[in-house]
């Protein structure tokens, strides 16, 4: 079963949205720099030109390789639109980044649709990416679970709870069951979103295949532990006596810290206290540590949020040519 067409949200709408990503981002990061700006002005000038755009390179890293995992995903789904316009489609994504549990990035299924992407299938790769994440962040949250047994609980718990959710998705009883339902129900208001999710639990199992899965992994291994070297660069412009390991353990786990408190927009709030408190409990004074973990912030969320908008606001301004194609 396909997706019906539905009209998408009106480009008025579409626009205030990026406008107010725009605008929260710019407070965040003002606010951010304001804090103690001698301080930060300092922290900026130890990492200097050079230690900020590797910062800022390796969080594009991230996005790079997560969206070339993102189109990997869709090939398998046979759904392969051109680089360039798909590779903005996802990071226009970003934009709504900060929402709760980050499903504004779901923004990009709306732009996928109008290219015949069906919503199941772009919702399972989100979905796909998602849980594959979350395992690669247990496993990079480990270097500091080694040093810190409190954190072992928590780990464990979300671990546990992605490969049940794996077995789950992989499993072909869920997609039927749903699909009966959607057939069955005598309720019309269920008979989509039960079709829709049948559909989202038919590609997943796709996408999660031993293969499948072990590559999205491995890619979500390499980006995620890219930003946390940047953390790690930002630490030894702070002159933090942090490890590299240290550092990408604190970064995962203050991370999972963020996505467990799901309600919260992209973690903001959790992930700082969190963040905080490991640098503090590795020495640094609690003024050094806020400043690192405000610029991780900025150089991570609030920096794809900025290349969010500016993908968005590139949709939204021009018409751009581009086919989709299912490869035979």
């Amino acid at each position: 079963m396909t997706d019906k067409v539905k009209p998408p949200p009106s480009r008025t709408k579409r626009r205030l949205f990026i406008c107010f990503a725009l605008v929260t981002a710019l407070v965040y990061v003002g606010a951010a720099l304001v804090t103690d700006a001698s301080k930060t002005r300092d922290a900026l000038t130890q990492l200097g030109w050079l230690g900020c755009i590797l910062v800022l390179g390796l969080s594009a890293l991230n996005y790079v390789l997560r969206f070339y995992r993102w189109q990997d995903f869709l090939s398998r789904l046979g759904r392969v639109l051109p680089t360039p316009l798909h590779f903005l489609f996802y990071i226009s994504g970003f934009a709504f980044t900060v929402s709760p549990a980050k499903a504004g990035e779901a923004f990009r299924s709306i732009h996928l649709r109008e290219h015949g992407v069906t919503y199941s299938e772009s919702l399972a790769a989100l979905f796909a990416e998602r849980l594959l994440d979350l395992v690669a962040m247990c496993l990079l949250a480990s270097f500091i679970a080694i040093e810190r047994v409190a954190f072992r609980p928590l780990i464990a718990g979300v671990m546990a709870i992605a490969f049940v959710l794996l077995a789950m998705a992989r499993h072909p009883w869920l997609p039927r069951q749903l699909q009966s339902f959607s057939e069955r129900s005598r309720h019309r208001f269920l008979v989509k979103p039960l079709a829709t999710l049948a559909g989202l639990f038919r590609s997943s199992q796709r996408l999660l295949q031993p293969k499948s899965a072990l590559f999205g992994l491995a890619i979500g291994l390499v980006a995620w532990g890219a930003e946390g070297l940047g953390f790690y660069l930002i630490c030894q412009g702070l002159h933090l006596s942090v490890s590299v390991s240290s550092a990408i353990g604190i970064y995962a786990i203050a991370s999972l810290a963020g996505s467990a408190a799901f309600f919260l927009p992209a973690g903001i709030g959790g992930m700082e206290i969190v963040m905080t408190t490991l640098l503090v409990g590795q020495g640094s004074s609690l003024l050094t540590a806020i400043i690192a973990t405000l610029l991780c912030r900025i150089a991570t969320l609030w920096f794809a949020v900025l290349i969010g908008v500016a993908a968005s606001a590139t949709v939204e301004l021009q018409v751009m040519p581009g086919h989709i194609r299912t490869p035979s």
